[in-house]
């Protein structure tokens, strides 16, 4: 994930206060406002002209809620800008946090099929806009369209690697590790030494890790050796390669003296 909200997110952001009627009244989107998002940077122009024909942009402020899981989906949401997080709410009433969209990303999982169910509840994280779809014109126009059909499988290829990858730093990294690779994925591309303000707060970034906040806590404390302040949400890292090449070595268990002995020992004989 990454803060800069790209040249088509920011002439949007301006142009909209210019058009919006009410504080939090729906603005209609036309294709330009679709291609933004990359699941239609290959959607031929007829096919992206029907979906925008009922489209429509939403601002909102945090905690608003975008659907409920088990909820019958009427529209797909894609974040024009800002944060959603996805909770999944189980029996008891625990929500597990899942994962968050930003820029371009669908929020929840796109429909194929009429009367489908949310798996999951979204909300705004601060202040987010979203554009909105017709649920049931874009399942029909995926039977129809070829482009659109390609475009929601390579999505979901995607986004199942990015579950992947997820998994894969829970069962592989330790705690630290995990806070190092996110911090890297927010640093400036092309700069060895930054300043970024971290997306949204700590609480919800140790959701996001699978920490405890105390964890996470003691984790930003162990990378101040390592070059990476922060003052609440604000970032200066001293040398992103320094902190990449860290983020393996934090993950590599500390020897005993005794240990280190006797593997010194094995090294001599």
């Amino acid at each position: 994930m990454t803060v800069d909200t790209g040249p088509a997110v920011r002439s949007y952001d301006s142009a909209s206060q210019k058009r919006r009627a009410g504080p939090c009244a729906p603005q209609p989107a036309g294709p330009g406002e679709l291609r933004s998002a990359p699941l239609f940077a290959g959607v031929d122009e007829a096919t992206l002209s029907r979906l925008s024909a009922d489209a429509s942009i939403e601002a909102l402020q945090d905690g608003d809620v975008l659907f409920h899981q088990g909820a019958v989906v009427t529209d797909l949401a894609f974040v024009l800008s800002g944060y959603v997080k996805l909770l999944r709410i189980s029996s008891s009433g625990r929500q597990t946090l899942i994962g968050i969209c930003s820029d371009g990303e669908i929020i929840g999982e796109a429909p194929t099929d009429a009367d489908e169910s949310h798996t999951l509840s979204a909300k705004a994280v601060g202040a987010t806009h979203v554009l909105k779809l017709p649920a049931a014109l874009f399942a029909r126009l995926v039977k129809e369209s070829p482009s659109l059909c390609a475009a929601v499988m390579q999505n979901s290829k995607e986004s199942i690697a990015r579950l992947l990858g997820e998994i894969e730093s829970l069962k592989s990294q330790n705690a630290d590790q995990r806070l190092a690779s996110f911090l890297l994925g927010l640093c400036p591309p092309g700069e060895d030494r930054c300043r970024f303000r971290l997306p949204y707060d700590k609480r919800l970034i140790a959701a996001r890790l699978g920490v405890k906040q105390e964890t996470l806590s003691r984790a930003f404390a162990k990378l101040r050796a390592h070059g990476v302040r922060t003052e609440t949400r604000n970032v200066h890292v001293e040398s992103v390669s320094q902190l990449a090449d860290q983020c393996d070595r934090l993950g590599r268990p500390r020897l005993s003296l005794g240990r280190r002995k006797i593997e010194t020992q094995c090294d001599a004989a």
